[in-house]
């Protein structure tokens, strides 16, 4: 008897290309039948609701990790599961509990990484970054590029869609951060909004267009050489040092002491009729072997043998393996999905000058505290 096909929604990213990838034979190596149906980041949330409420019929959905864990495990829209750790990176795998209980299964993580030319940098610096630098010294390495390199090289990520998380690690460097441990918005107080500042001090130093840049624009900067430096997600790394990369032992890598990282996981709808097919396939898509082959393409597996077995292909592994363990999750919000989206909107348009830093996230915490 033939299986039921399982629907899985997901967002685009390299370790979902990964699945797919016919040369990978991740989905032939299953042998069941499974759809996926990719949608862009900025169009994620919105369909992704859709399905919980009905709208859009999935057995299996993409979720953001500790970000969206708490609102959807209390809302009712997922499904408790089994998750053996074995060797999955200890702080990954309590990323998919929620008081206790198990209700992901890892995908990949994306946490904040730096990518830079070592040639650039030591003309600039006369030296390369260390391998955690604080965001004040990325500031400083964008400034001496500027005058040595007598151009702007810095490639920010300060897309609406991306600019809160691009901006997090700056919002922390004072000792602020968007929200207190307790989750309320924090956002509005001096060390915060200092942090914004000192972000929107990169714009100086940033190439043309960096306001529209996602993680494509990032990884093609990189690649092609238009920028000497940029931060990126964990999750592009594969994609940036991909064949067709220039000169790729020039690239170097580094992490903010101040970084923030998410694991993309699979959860299952609790509407799902197929439960035990769903918590098979997920099993097998967390495999050591699957986690290699789709690690190596996304450059953020979720495994300790994988970080192992693929750091000669893979040299930010060292640099990234750190950075799991020093980044600092935000804390398990409700309605994060709403409270984050005012964040993206408000320091964006600090970003881009309609309002001043102190402005945007004053009102930023106003309206998240309106949030119910």
């Amino acid at each position: 008897m033939e299986r039921e096909t399982l629907k899985v929604l997901a967002v685009a990213d390299p370790a979902v290309e990964g699945y797919l990838d016919e040369e990978l034979g991740i989905l032939e190596g299953y042998g069941g039948n499974v759809d996926f149906h990719i949608v862009p980041w900025a169009d994620y949330y919105p369909m992704m609701m859709r399905a919980f409420a009905g709208e859009e019929d999935y057995d299996i959905v993409m979720v953001a990790g500790h970000l969206w864990l708490r609102d959807f495990v209390e809302q009712g829209f997922l499904s408790e599961l089994e998750l053996e750790e074995e060797d999955i990176l200890p702080v990954i795998a309590e990323e998919m509990r929620y008081k206790g209980k198990a209700y992901l299964s890892p995908s990949f993580c994306d946490g904040h990484m730096i990518v830079y030319r070592r040639s650039q940098l030591c003309q600039a610096l006369g030296r390369e970054l260390e391998s955690v630098i604080t965001p004040r010294e990325y500031i400083e390495a964008a400034k001496a590029c500027k005058t040595a390199l007598g151009k702007q090289a810095v490639a920010m990520k300060a897309d609406r869609s991306e600019i809160f998380t691009d901006a997090l690690p700056f919002l922390r460097m004072y000792g602020g951060d968007a929200y207190d441990p307790h989750g309320t918005a924090s956002c509005g107080k001096e060390e915060a909004v200092k942090g914004l500042k000192s972000y929107m001090e990169l714009k100086a130093y940033a190439v043309d267009g960096t306001e529209f840049f996602g993680n494509g624009e990032i990884a093609a900067a990189i690649r092609e050489k238009g920028a000497a430096m940029a931060v990126t997600w964990s999750g592009q790394m594969g994609e940036v040092f991909k064949e067709g990369c220039l000169e790729r032992p020039d690239l170097g890598f580094s992490t903010f002491s101040t970084a923030w990282n998410v694991t993309w996981s699979f959860g299952i709808c609790k509407s799902s009729g197929k439960k035990e097919e769903a918590e098979a396939f997920l099993k097998y898509l967390r495999s050591p072997l699957v986690d290699q082959k789709v690690g190596r393409k996304s450059g953020a597996p979720i495994r300790s043998g994988s970080y192992m077995e693929g750091a000669g292909d893979c040299p930010w592994f060292p640099v990234q393996q750190k950075m799991i363990e020093l980044a600092r999750p935000l804390p398990h919000l409700s309605k994060a999905g709403e409270k984050n989206g005012v964040l993206y909107e408000k320091i964006f348009e600090a970003f881009s000058g309609k309002k001043t830093a102190e402005e945007a996230m004053r009102e930023a915490g106003q309206e998240i505290d309106c949030v119910k």
